[in-house]
């Protein structure tokens, strides 16, 4: 059900988004068969939050805060373009699926999938979520926790995924300290018996807003196989976190 009062400020903005003609009170409730009466007080409250300004002859227009709006949405999908090109790269370079996620609470809300060329491909859903605790993308995205947020995040018993899950916030913070120092995260067999996936936090104004992983079965996994492809990741890292505040350095976060 449409809610009426949301959908007559949409359609303020909207109107004073698209058109360059000089819109008065008057005009405005006749374009949108909005009673003069109802639509004043939406216009002093969209004025006094700076959505709109008003002249002195009485015309309405967009003020600064959808301007701020706008250019943090378009800063957001440049950043997210920019960073999918890294996973490209990653993917060629590698052979692997290469997904992406943020942190949602506990869990890893997967943002972007990029399947390699071969037929064999990893089974997986951009919009899915998983417990972080249980995911290389997750642990690369908890890496700053402390032990105390741990515990804030996940007040029950991890729940047992494979006989290979992380078992609590003990072993899991053990595991953190271990990739705070090599900034790689490891997941084998945890969400799934026969997938191993190693993943990197991507840095930036001193959080981590996002994480790239690699997804591969556990068949191809060797000493010389991981050493490859971990340098890879960190490779990649330091370019995206170089761009990210060459061209983004205001960006706080990626999707929310």
């Amino acid at each position: 059900m449409t809610h009426q009062p949301t959908l007559r400020v949409l359609k303020i903005l909207e109107l004073l988004t698209n058109t360059s003609e000089k819109n008065t009170l008057s005009s405005i409730a006749k374009k949108l068969d909005i009673p003069p009466g109802t639509l004043s007080p939406i216009l002093q409250t969209l004025q006094a939050k700076n959505y709109i300004k008003c002249d002195k002859n009485k015309i309405y227009t967009l003020d600064y805060k959808i301007l701020e709006i706008s250019r943090c949405v378009s800063m957001k999908n440049s950043a997210l373009e920019l960073i999918k090109k890294h996973m490209k790269n990653i993917r060629n370079l590698t052979g692997q699926t290469c997904q992406m996620g943020i942190l949602k609470e506990g869990d890893v809300f997967y943002l972007e999938k990029i399947n390699p060329d071969h037929h064999i491909q990893i089974k997986s859903f951009v919009g899915a979520s998983y417990p972080a605790y249980a995911t290389s993308l997750g642990k690369a995205l908890l890496e700053m926790k402390s032990y105390k947020e741990l515990q804030s995040i996940y007040p029950h018993p991890f729940e047992k995924i494979t006989p290979n899950t992380i078992a609590n916030i003990e072993e899991l913070y053990k595991e953190l300290t271990l990739i705070k120092k090599e900034k790689i995260a490891l997941e084998s067999g945890e969400m799934n018996p026969e997938i191993e996936c190693m993943a990197i936090g991507i840095e930036h104004n001193d959080k981590i807003i996002a994480a790239i992983s690699i997804s591969y079965h556990i068949f191809y996994s060797d000493e010389k196989f991981k050493k490859k492809n971990k340098k890879i990741l960190l490779d990649e890292k330091f370019k995206i976190e170089q761009e990210l505040n060459l061209y983004f350095p205001e960006l706080e976060n990626i999707y929310q």
